[in-house]
């Protein structure tokens, strides 16, 4: 190796060193930051001078040597899992909470819940069977009735209100979940155009990628989208597998269906990409809202709408005229529109004005597993166990999640300790290098100022 080769040599490695220690460096700085992915400086080995005239290397030595690259350690399987994974978490943790705030909405088992107003109406029933029917103790028995009937029928009224209050507040927070989409979808689009035009110019993007992977997360927990690599450093965002960012260019998404729920009968809601109208096969949190919007809260209103439609057949039909049900407004009885608006003195305890067979035959309702205390027991159980069922599979679903975020993590998070004995390599690399360099400028002043000077 000739001298001045000697100066090239150790002037590599500081150079190499220097820049593998900033590397490192990075590495610490980011430890505690979320969503970092850790970065290593690849160093390569420089060839030696070839030797112009015979073209061998002979005996020379290598040329120092150089960072090829820095190298971003992400884990491409660990992070598609975290994206499925979330995904599926979202789902069912968003179909869980929707489900919860429908089984709140009952209040049961409590005195305010429809179970504890239809066994006051049947008391009240059976009160007026005990009395006189003729006499005051009677008339003050058709009171009650009146009242608990309408509390009933009130109760209701609330419950169809509440579960369409629910299913605005679903709405409205499934347009939120668009605005967010298509705002996170542009920035995903931009960030892979800042990161293509940067590692054009031979420079790093690697804190460019970090971010842009933390958003397109947010899209796997929103939408169920995934990524998919490009070669010029950006990722192709899919939904239902159609590309909703390709590269630099993102699509937006748009809610279509009802803006207000319409009974039990509510069209169905879905989620379009707004360039083409098609359906989005999305998933995560916006597949568990459009369900709950077409099918479950829809589903709720049904069950309400049979036990209003319960109580008013088979009361009405053991009362006969006057109905002591109906319908405000008329058309048939739903449970948003369920009244009992029945003058006391038009409830009957019997047939020809004497007798209790009526007041006896409506109280006996509540024994009735196919009357509508079955009906809302049954309702309210099923109701229940799917919400249940539903907690357990979010809590599994997000155990699942945070196990591949671990894994993630394990893979791509910085370890301070591995990092500290990196530096401490590149330190002394970087001494050695130094020294290496003084050694050969002493071999040069020798060499110059001091070669045929010896004896003088």
């Amino acid at each position: 190796m000739s001298t001045f080769q000697g100066l090239s040599v150790a002037l590599s490695s500081l150079q190499s060193q220097r820049r593998a220690m900033d590397v490192a460096g990075q590495n610490i700085a980011n430890a505690a930051t979320p969503g970092y992915t850790r970065q290593r400086a690849d160093l390569v080995s420089q060839a030696g001078p070839v030797n112009p005239i015979s073209n061998v290397r002979g005996w020379t030595t290598g040329n120092g040597v150089a960072v090829a690259d820095i190298t971003r350690l992400t884990d491409r399987l660990a992070s598609s899992r975290v994206e499925i994974t979330t995904a599926d978490a979202a789902l069912a943790s968003t179909r869980s909470g929707v489900l919860d705030a429908v089984q709140a909405g009952f209040n049961e088992p409590g005195d305010t819940g429809l179970q504890h107003k239809l066994g006051q109406m049947w008391t009240a029933w059976s009160a007026l069977g005990d009395q006189d029917p003729l006499g005051t103790g009677g008339a003050a028995a058709r009171v009650t009735v009146a009242g608990r009937s309408e509390e009933v029928a009130a109760t209701l009224r609330e419950g169809a209100a509440q579960t369409a209050a629910t299913w605005g507040d679903v709405r409205a927070e499934l347009g939120t979940l668009e605005t967010s989409v298509n705002s996170i979808a542009t920035s995903v689009a931009d960030y892979n155009r800042l990161i293509t035009i940067t590692e054009t110019t031979g420079a790093t993007a690697h804190e460019l990628a970090d971010q842009r992977d933390q958003l397109v997360r947010q899209l796997s927990q929103l939408v169920g989208a995934t990524s998919r690599p490009r070669p010029d450093g950006g990722v192709d965002v899919l939904v239902g597998g159609e590309a909703l960012v390709t590269g630099a260019v993102a699509r937006q998404v748009a809610v279509a269906g009802p803006l207000a729920m319409g009974g039990a009968a509510t069209g169905p809601t879905t989620v379009t990409f707004a360039d083409t109208g098609a359906t989005a096969a999305v998933g995560g949190a916006a597949a568990a809202l459009t369900e709950a919007l077409t099918t479950t809260i829809p589903g709720v209103m049904a069950g309400y709408d049979r036990v209003a439609q319960s109580v008013a057949t088979r009361v009405n039909a053991a009362h006969g005229d006057p109905a002591v049900f109906t319908a405000a407004g008329g058309g048939p009885v739903t449970a948003a529109n369920v009244t009992a608006s029945i003058a006391p003195s038009d409830i009957r305890a019997g047939t020809g004005g004497r007798g209790v067979e009526v007041a006896d035959a409506v109280a006996a309702l509540a024994e009735d597993p196919t009357g509508p205390d079955g009906q809302w027991r049954t309702f309210v159980i099923g109701v229940a166990g799917a919400a249940s069922a539903a907690e357990v599979r979010a809590t599994a679903t997000q155990t699942n999640s945070d196990a591949a975020r671990g894994a993630l993590v394990a893979s791509t998070a910085v370890d301070v300790d591995s990092e500290m004995v990196d530096l401490l390599t590149y330190q002394r690399a970087y001494e050695g290098a130094a020294r290496v360099l003084t050694t050969v400028d002493q071999m040069l002043d020798t060499l110059i100022n001091r070669t045929g000077v010896v004896g003088r």
